[in-house]
């Protein structure tokens, strides 16, 4: 028996659509794997710098509510080094290989039991939240109507405080800033 013209033509037809869901989500998954571990280990490399350095609640306070004379949240050599650990491993989502995004702007540094368990009887725990949309590649879930192509990636990595931001170089002894005054008083002694 044989098969009557413009069969195969619609078998491709009804299995194409199946095919290419299959393929777009191995694809799909496929990265969003990559970009969660990536993701993961940067969060994991700001904590492991957040239980040396601790910043201050007073000064992570400031980055919701700044004063007038604020010089950024970076500008804490405590806040400056655990983001520079994150982005040391960010090779693919930062910047313009993802609409522009940067990573920094998406972390969260806390302490989940109070910023009064910055100290080293308690060792509190500190808190690195990345919070980081990443675009799709494939055309997968707007298809499905899952996604408008970003996908959030959450990672949070918690460790206890390991010290308090020694800093044997600057004559106060300190790293990490309590609010903008201490950090002027910080720069001006390191010189």
């Amino acid at each position: 028996m044989t098969p009557k013209r413009g069969q195969s033509i619609v078998e491709m037809a009804l299995l194409l659509p199946v095919m290419l869901m299959v393929i777009f989500g191995i694809i799909e998954f496929g990265y969003l794997i990559f970009a969660y571990s990536m993701v993961s280990q940067a969060a994991r490399n700001g904590a492991e710098v957040a239980a040396q350095l601790p910043p201050h609640q007073s000064w992570l306070d400031l980055r919701n509510n700044p004063p007038a004379n604020y010089p950024g949240f970076t500008a804490d050599a405590c806040v400056r080094g655990i983001m520079e650990a994150i982005r040391s491993d960010v090779v693919l989502f930062d910047g313009q290989a993802n609409e522009g995004r940067r990573i920094e702007d998406y972390v969260a540094i806390r302490y989940p039991n109070g910023g009064q368990t910055r100290n080293l009887s308690d060792r509190g725990p500190i808190e690195i939240e990345i919070n980081y949309p990443v675009r799709t590649i494939t055309p997968l879930f707007q298809m499905i109507g899952i996604s408008n192509g970003t996908i959030n990636v959450r990672v949070v990595q918690r460790r206890s405080i390991e010290n308090l931001g020694i800093n044997p170089t600057s004559p106060r002894g300190v790293a990490c800033a309590r609010d903008v005054a201490d950090w002027r008083e910080i720069q001006q002694g390191g010189r």
